[in-house]
């Protein structure tokens, strides 16, 4: 008995190390990220008004592990021309636009919103239905109580996933300058637009990001686990882009100052 509970308390203190490494290594991999955007912020500063029109696509750029304070980024040319070949079928400014225009003026937003406010109501679908959109949905909504401490109003406040739609818009038009598909005026043209319309959508960023996960979790029906860390610093830190700037475009620091 003595030596199965040496044995135990070895294993024990094994996962317990291995717990304490793993967030040891999370921790230094999330402080050596944000050096590496503040270095690229400092090289490629941008004025706050344009500052503030990405922060419309913060929770994509920092999903990446990217700055969501200017145009460029980390990754190489060929990997983003591969990832936006693969991931949205753009490989050419034609496809960019085409893309670009569909998530700002229609996006998943007009076929899942609907679905949206029939699971906030309380009706139940099959996966024959709606596949795994509201296992899905449902899971998003626990995992942000549990970890992001959100409420069932805070929930109530948001019928829309357009947040999917315009975080996308900003990163893609990012994206699609970088490649040389449209021209950084054009690019700023569809950043504008998608900050506009998310001004008249929401009323915070707290809304925003619910929008954007429960389009994660509806339209793409994905775990949300892996956006709740990027939320956390959006809507916690105080000098992220989210606690800088105003979800109204009208309530900027640079414009009070």
């Amino acid at each position: 008995m003595k030596t199965f509970l040496i044995i135990v308390g070895i294993i024990a203190a094994i996962v317990i190390l291995l717990i304490v490494g793993l967030i040891t290594a999370s921790k230094r991999i999330e402080n050596n990220n944000k050096k590496a955007r503040g270095e690229m912020e400092m090289a490629n500063t941008l004025p706050k008004e344009k500052q503030h029109l990405l922060a419309y696509g913060a929770n994509l750029s920092l999903y990446r592990s990217e700055s969501p304070r200017i145009l460029p980024v980390k990754v190489d040319y060929e990997t983003l021309k591969e990832g936006l070949s693969s991931s949205w079928d753009v490989s050419n400014t034609e496809e960019a636009v085409q893309t670009l225009e569909w998530l700002l003026t229609e996006g998943h937003r007009a076929r899942y919103d609907q679905l949206l406010i029939a699971l906030k109501a309380g009706q139940s679908f099959t996966e024959e239905e709606v596949g795994k959109s509201q296992q899905c949905y449902e899971a998003a909504q626990e995992a942000m109580m549990k970890k992001l401490s959100f409420t069932k109003p805070d929930f109530d406040q948001v019928d829309t996933i357009a947040a999917w739609d315009f975080d996308r818009a900003v990163n893609i038009a990012r994206w699609s300058y970088i490649l040389g598909y449209i021209t950084e005026e054009q690019a700023w043209g569809y950043v504008e637009r998608a900050a506009d319309d998310a001004s008249q959508f929401f009323g915070s960023w707290k809304d925003y990001f619910i929008s954007f996960a429960f389009g994660r979790a509806i339209a793409y029906e994905g775990d949300i686990f892996d956006i709740l860390w990027n939320g956390k610093e959006l809507l916690d830190e105080k000098d992220s882009i989210w606690n800088e700037f105003s979800i109204k475009r009208s309530g900027t620091k640079s414009q009070i100052i």
